[in-house]
């Protein structure tokens, strides 16, 4: 059935116009979890922390291949094979997009299973076991932290008798808990609390009780469980060790540490064991009772994440964004994996216009927190996106800017270290603006690059400013106090600079020296584009306007209500927008787009197509060059899309345009079509490519229809009305 769905995406591709998408790197991300084959260790699932999908290695890690492309924006936050019948996995998505998702053919195709996970918490899912013996009872738990931004408090412990296909409350309703294992034969559940302790069951989760012996307010962290071996990080209060099933447990250190991962390496003959710090990754040995740093240049000083071992083999990701580790001898030697897969965050992006196989992105490599220094921010290819190179100052990239004019100039912003500006190509870097600061965009006079505008919020004083320099970065004077996320000179006059800020769009005549509000007084406006004839502008609403001088014209497209616009790109007579869903779960607005209209705003086209992160997250993300559009992702990395911007032609955008809402839709959804249908059709396919909902003699403007029956998740919904195709994307999320 993946056939049947590529062929429509093809026939999509035909229709609506060019929208095969091709993820380019750079290779690596943030890896929440490995999942090792019970039987053979070369067969690996790597679960990405937000937005990645799940990739799969046949070979120990020397290629990955992405096995949820049909289910855009998974988050891989626990895999689990089950140990009777490895062809049957389970993935977890925290984020609430799906909730869980099984397969029963090893990874080839997936089902949504989240049946009686009612609400957004409900499908906050972080954790599952398979009961002890069994295959068809399984538990999960939900919910990350209470508190956050967004937060992610989730619903307990939820439990399934018919091996996922439908699912019950079973106990902690109302807590967070994090983690979840089973000591196995030992016959026991435990599950991690955020502020409430290790709880335990014996009866399948029907009753849980604190642990005695850890304290009932603690935040555990994560639990592993190896035979006999039972291992808990209570964060800050340490790791807890119990060598009888979780009967007994004893401190063994770490008190003071993060201790954000933990992995059992060996049981025998002694105990051998991983906790992961913000001081880098140590190394327990219960022979001598101590935990010992583990040396590697990729390692030292960094937060490691999604530890797992087999034996002596060990894999690991971090919190740099880059390629995955694996040491063949219980962490002595690490060798980073060059083909890791492609699910990095980018936080800027720039493209040669005379070159486009030159690109360079930002990274989000860490947050530099207490000090950790991370991997350099900036990756860069010179072929297109075969090979990339790691540079630049270290740290967390945000918003990279070249210089107009210039061949090697450029500055990006980085997390809680300001602005950065080199000189030579990220050869080597400059500090310009020190502290802890986070610069939300960067704006260049085309006619005088000595003046430099940004935007930054200030941490440790929770203000923000938009500051000016006038010497190339020297120095900078505030010229206002706005909470702004795009500065925008006018190509015409570049005296004259717009601002998009959260309490209107604000206009400068000199330069951005000093602001007026030009409009939308009181609105929070999330973005601009600027060109020789037109201003547009978006809110945070997800409402789009085309402006000239004062006055405005609604050109909102069908894109969900609220979404958050980041980018507005014209391009040889084409708009392009892209729209952010990362990190917005408990609002629903989860899964980011791209849409393009050819007649200035008045009808748009979803052109998302086969991407399989659609989170357009910066507001330098999408980029246009020689009919090439380019959009750099949350978790995907860089999607190339084939000459997008050359392929439209005079029928294709004579679609069939209607009107999709809600969507997300929750019960019901409404279709309402811009011309009278006679005799259409309408067909909806899963993410497997299954028709699942097909109805015909449709007639009318407007056709409201159930969602009884149909799982949450993304599907395709195509109108055949005689010669004309229309398509677009479902999503449910009730």
């Amino acid at each position: 059935m993946k056939n049947i769905f590529a062929l429509l995406f093809t026939f999509c591709t035909l229709t609506i116009g060019a929208q095969t998408w091709t993820a380019i790197g750079p290779r690596g991300g943030y890896f929440k979890d490995f999942a090792v084959h019970p039987t053979n260790s070369q067969i690996i699932i790597a679960g990405s922390d937000d937005s990645g999908g799940l990739w799969k290695t046949t070979d120990g890690g020397q290629t990955w291949t992405l096995i949820t492309g049909m289910l855009p924006n998974f988050t891989g936050w626990k895999v689990v094979f089950d140990p009777i019948d490895p062809d049957i996995i389970y993935a977890c998505d925290l984020y609430s997009r799906y909730g869980i998702i099984k397969s029963s053919d090893g990874g080839l195709t997936w089902q949504v299973i989240n049946n009686g996970l009612t609400t957004k918490y409900d499908r906050m899912v972080t954790g599952l076991v398979i009961a002890y013996g069994t295959q068809d009872t399984l538990l999960i738990c939900t919910g990350y932290e209470q508190s956050g931004t967004p937060p992610r408090p989730g619903n307990g412990i939820f439990k399934s008798v018919n091996g996922g296909l439908s699912w019950f409350p079973s106990g902690l309703q109302g807590t967070s808990t994090p983690c979840i294992a089973s000591n196995g034969s030992g016959g026991a559940l435990f599950a991690g609390t955020r502020g409430a302790g290790l709880k335990i069951s014996t009866d399948l989760g029907a009753t849980w009780f604190n642990h005695p012996q850890i304290p009932s307010t603690a935040d555990i962290n994560e639990i592993e469980a190896d035979s006999n071996v039972v291992m808990v990080s209570a964060g800050a209060l340490g790791i807890y060790l119990s060598t009888d099933y979780g009967n007994t447990f004893a401190n063994i250190g770490m008190v003071g540490e993060f201790n954000f991962e933990i992995d059992i390496l060996r049981i025998s003959p002694v105990v051998q064991l991983f906790s992961s710090t913000f001081t880098g990754l140590k190394k327990y040995n219960s022979s001598t009772g101590q935990w010992t740093a583990v040396n590697h240049p990729d390692l030292n000083n960094h937060l490691a994440m999604g530890i797992t071992s087999v034996n002596d083999t060990v894999y690991l990701s971090n919190f740099t964004n880059g390629n995955i580790l694996k040491s063949l001898d219980g962490g002595l030697t690490w060798n980073a994996l060059n083909q890791s897969p492609v699910a990095t965050e980018v936080g800027g992006m720039y493209i040669d216009p005379l070159n486009p196989n030159h690109i360079l992105v930002s990274l989000l490599g860490t947050y530099n927190i207490l000090g950790l220094p991370g991997l350099q921010s900036i990756s860069e290819t010179t072929d297109g996106g075969i090979s990339w190179t790691r540079k630049g100052p270290v740290g967390h990239g945000g918003v990279l800017v070249k210089e107009p004019g210039s061949g090697s100039t450029f500055y990006v912003g980085l997390f809680g270290q300001g602005l950065f500006k080199t000189t030579d190509g990220f050869t080597t870097s400059t500090n310009i603006r020190s502290g802890n600061k986070v610069i939300l965009d960067v704006a260049v006079n085309p006619s005088n690059t000595q003046e430099v505008l940004i935007s930054e919020l200030d941490l440790s004083t929770s203000t923000y400013a938009i500051l000016k320099s006038t010497n190339g970065g020297n120095s900078f004077v505030n010229t206002a106090g706005h909470i702004t996320t795009k500065l925008e000179y006018d190509p015409n006059n570049t005296s004259i600079v717009y601002a998009a800020a959260t309490t209107g769009l604000y206009k400068s005549t000199d330069g951005g020296s000093t602001w007026t509000i030009h409009l939308f007084s009181g609105l929070p406006v999330s973005t601009i584009e600027v060109t020789p004839t037109q201003l547009y502008a978006s809110l945070y609403n997800g409402v789009m306007y085309k402006v000239n001088g004062t006055q405005f014209t609604n050109i909102t497209g069908t894109w969900p209500a609220n979404s958050q616009i980041t980018n507005i790109v014209s391009y040889n007579g084409s708009l392009v927008i892209g729209i952010n869903g990362a990190e917005k779960d408990t609002t629903l607005n989860m899964f980011g787009s791209a849409y393009m209209s050819n007649d200035s705003g008045i009808t748009w086209t979803d052109i998302t197509g086969n991407m399989t992160c659609t989170h357009i997250y910066s507001n330098t993300s999408l980029q246009a060059i020689n009919g090439v559009l380019y959009a750099a992702t949350y978790g995907g990395g860089v999607f190339n899309s084939g000459g997008i911007l050359n392929h439209l032609t005079t029928s294709e955008q004579q679609q069939q345009d209607l009107l999709l809402y809600p969507n997300p839709a929750q019960n019901m959804f409404t279709i309402e079509f811009s011309t009278e249908m006679e005799n259409a059709e309408l067909v909806i396919y899963n993410q497997a490519g299954q028709i699942v909902l097909q109805k015909g003699a449709i007639n009318g403007g407007r056709l409201l229809l159930s969602t009884e029956g149909l799982p949450d998740g993304t599907y395709l919904l195509m109108i055949l009305n005689g010669e004309m195709r229309t398509m677009r994307r479902l999503v449910l999320s009730r």
